[in-house]
């Protein structure tokens, strides 16, 4: 197992401070969310495979990477709570917890709460509620009132429908009619990037973005696992998928509770490692993996089947861009940050990401700053990072730009001077 590479090192730090959690009641702050859902089966209603319609749901459950939490649906309405600053999709179940849908506004199966009209204290009332295969259309559309986004915004984020059908798949992973959240033994898998962006900003030069023709990418799969999970050793396995398996899946490292933090039993990450392309500025080149059905074992005997979606890593990127300012005494007083899709188009990240985190390595990969602790989000806004005590980075080599997408894939975008 390789643990002194860039690649764990920077995993672990961006699971330490993740946050998890469930509820039921209105002690939960957050943003709220509510609707109704009419009463009577209506012959209007689509039928899912198995008889369900909207009527039948009976919970709600509020889903991001970073929490879960899940209410009732009392008297056909409902009152749920989001977290700021992140993307939640909300997931419509019978009592039995059985899936019916996703709230789909747009066509979009998450809710980007990261720019709102009313900030942190904003209320999303969705009204009426009708069940369209398995979106979950409202009466009111939140996109582009209470959530401030742009059509192009929304495009973007749109390609990812296949995310949400991992979502509703692995919800009983272990397939005892009950969705692991509630017992915390919940499976999430998700893609890490790292992608070579070019040549960082100073004081008297402007950044050089490389062209999106010619990204370096590497790419990793991470899976984590509720509180309850865990397994000795080294003995853990991801083989798949099992429409057409790899040969060559290779775990690559893992942390367990309490180191990785976040509720979480464990978290680990799995690559396919190939040859390094001329020109590479790095000396690895980590294979995508195929969307499809993968089996993640513990210990040998325990297994889950998993679904995991790998978004178009174009449809989805978000360079960030860094501009590095510095004081008379050459120390680092402070960080500007611009957003551009691969396109060079500029973004809104509140729409689009929720968190930003930087790290600075010297020529031998040892890291010597990062604001793992104060990372930009929503609250802090995503424009600068300013230094209390000015920073000597004489001896900086390679900047790591760490982002949370609203789906929580995680990217790396690495600059060199």
């Amino acid at each position: 197992m390789k643990t002194t590479l860039t690649f764990l090192v920077l995993l672990i730090i961006l699971f330490g401070c993740n946050k998890e959690n469930s509820g039921n009641d209105e002690k939960n702050n957050g943003i709220v969310i509510k609707g109704y859902i009419p009463g009577s089966k209506a012959k209007s209603q689509q039928l899912k495979s198995g008889g369900l319609t909207l009527a039948d749901a009976k919970k709600v459950l509020v889903f991001s990477k970073y929490y879960y939490k899940l209410f009732d649906i009392s008297d056909t309405t409902f009152k749920a709570t989001a977290d700021y600053g992140t993307g939640a999709a909300l997931i419509f179940l019978n009592d039995n917890y059985q899936y019916i849908g996703t709230l789909s506004p747009q066509g979009l199966n998450i809710l980007p709460l990261g720019n709102l009209i009313n900030g942190e204290n904003t209320t999303i009332d969705l009204s009426k509620l009708t069940l369209v295969g398995n979106s979950v259309i409202p009466t009111h559309d939140p996109l582009g009132s209470e959530i401030k986004i742009s059509p192009k915004e929304i495009n973007s984020l749109k390609i990812i429908d296949d995310y949400y059908e991992a979502i509703a798949r692995n919800i009983d992973a272990n397939s005892n009619n009950k969705p692991d959240v509630l017992e915390h033994k919940q499976i999430l898998i998700y893609t890490m990037l790292t992608v070579f962006g070019g040549k960082w900003g100073n004081n008297q030069r402007a950044p050089i973005v490389t062209d999106s023709a010619h990204y370096f990418v590497n790419y990793m799969v991470e899976v984590g696992g509720g509180d309850s999970l865990s397994f000795n050793n080294n003995e853990i396995s991801v083989k798949g998928p099992i429409e057409e398996p790899y040969n060559d899946i290779k775990l690559w490292g893992f942390m367990k509770a309490p180191a990785c933090g976040g509720n979480r039993g464990f978290i680990s990450s799995f690559c396919r490692e190939g040859i390094a392309a001329p020109g590479a500025p790095w000396g690895s080149a980590f294979l995508p993996l195929k969307k499809g059905t993968y089996t993640l074992t513990l210990n040998g005997n325990q297994s889950f089947s998993v679904y995991y979606s790998n978004i178009n890593m174009y449809s989805n990127l978000f360079i960030v861009v860094p501009t590095l300012h510095t004081n008379g005494d050459g120390k680092l007083s402070s960080i500007s940050f611009e957003y551009k899709l691969s396109n060079g188009t500029t973004i809104d990240p509140g729409n689009m990401l929720t968190n930003v985190m930087v790290q600075f390595s010297d020529n031998q990969m040892k890291q010597f700053y990062v604001n793992d602790k104060n990372k930009l989000t929503t609250q802090t806004g995503f424009t600068e990072l300013v230094f209390a005590t000015p920073l000597d980075i004489s001896r900086l080599y390679q900047v790591d730009i760490w982002y949370d997408d609203m789906l929580g894939n995680q990217y790396d975008i690495m600059w060199r001077q």
